[in-house]
């Protein structure tokens, strides 16, 4: 676990000394940031790194990497890749429904595991804080074979 949190931290950094570019009229905004949150399968928490890049005007792909915390014995490892459709409702607040694929492996405490890939929706929020740092809310389900659930979290991310 220690190894996954240091990883994610390299990478915010490694991102985090690319300098801020304008994105222009058809997109080309960029994000990295981090969610954590609440797992409804196992009760417990989860924590993600996540990359965002706006191809064209409403339409922002969105890879995720993350760690659901063990709890009664359960923990899981996540990625996710995610379409999303933000629209601007003020300068500084969106929203994004999006839909996409994911690929969760669930361990249990006694050695088990589960393997599952499957696909997510759900919605989100983003709020502007400055031109480079946004607040994101956001809620999807994940619909597996005998592991589907719920992500409910909060995120921070620097916009590039």
């Amino acid at each position: 676990m220690k190894r996954i949190f240091t990883a994610m931290i390299a990478v915010l950094a490694l991102f985090g000394a690319i300098s801020p570019q304008k994105a222009n009229a058809a997109g080309g905004e960029m994000a990295i940031g981090l969610n954590g949150g609440f797992a409804t399968y196992n009760d417990g928490g989860y924590m993600s790194l996540y990359y965002q890049y706006e191809f064209a005007t409403h339409f922002r792909i969105a890879p995720e990497i993350g760690y659901v915390f063990r709890n009664d014995g359960v923990s899981a490892f996540t990625m996710n890749v995610d379409m999303q459709f933000p629209f601007r409702l003020h300068r500084v607040v969106a929203v994004y429904p999006f839909a996409g694929l994911t690929f969760n492996n669930w361990m249990w405490r006694d050695g088990g595991n589960a393997a599952r890939v499957g696909g997510n929706f759900g919605a989100g929020f983003d709020f502007y804080l400055t031109n480079y740092l946004k607040l994101s809310v956001q809620g999807k389900y994940s619909v597996m074979n005998d592991t589907s659930g719920g992500f409910f979290g909060v995120g921070i991310g620097y916009v590039f």
